[in-house]
């Protein structure tokens, strides 16, 4: 796997070349815990390993809330530690989008789900349990976040063909720049579409 491949772009290069100057390396967050996370990194470009790191006590410090926190899907520059030392991170880069909701309870925080994420999946179906204001919440959340949205309308063996394509019509006129399918897990009706989302740099 390469850095390319993981959605490293000019602009991300361009933000990371104070830290390069300082040895450290990119890397993509994949994974956080309550103590550390793990990340993708690009000691090599064109074959990154995965490493489990620390944040430094200045990029704690400095954030202003959990949301200026480190999170997965960001960019970060890791110092790479020697034998039986951690690797640490020493700052995370802007992010392109993110993917966020409020804190549960009565906080205003905000918890970030992921970051710089490209495309935002919604599976559905036309089933009772089929919820058009659940859904405006969802597009609401995906719009602010700069990701696309794109909606499944699945299970579509299990309904009428018409009640499937009135409810994936409903769904266009609620969010028009949203991409709508329907499809069938089952069956593979519609699958072959998933395809033109799921290539390398796309999160």
């Amino acid at each position: 796997m390469t850095l390319d491949e993981l959605g490293w772009d000019e602009n991300f290069a361009a933000a990371f070349a104070p830290y390069r100057a300082k040895g450290w390396f990119p890397a993509r967050l994949i994974r956080e815990t309550t103590i550390n996370y793990s990340a993708f990194v690009g000691e090599d470009p064109e074959d990154v390993e995965e490493i489990d790191c620390v944040l430094s006590g200045k990029v704690w410090h400095d954030a202003q809330s959990d949301a200026d926190l480190p999170a997965v899907g960001d960019w970060v520059a890791v110092e790479l530690g020697g034998e039986n030392e951690d690797h640490v991170i020493r700052a995370h880069l802007p992010r392109r989008s993110c993917f966020s909701r409020k804190m549960p309870g009565k906080s205003v925080e905000e918890q970030v789900i992921g970051a710089n994420v490209d495309v935002v999946a919604v599976v559905t179906d036309s089933g009772p349990d089929h919820n058009p204001r659940r859904m405006e919440r969802y597009f609401a959340l995906i719009g602010r976040s700069g990701a696309k949205a794109v909606v499944l309308v699945n299970k579509s063996d299990l309904f009428p063909s018409d009640h499937n394509e009135a409810c994936a019509e409903e769904l266009r006129a609620l969010a028009p720049d949203a991409h709508i399918h329907v499809t069938s897990a089952l069956t593979g009706e519609g699958l072959e579409v998933l395809k033109s989302y799921l290539k390398d740099g796309i999160t």
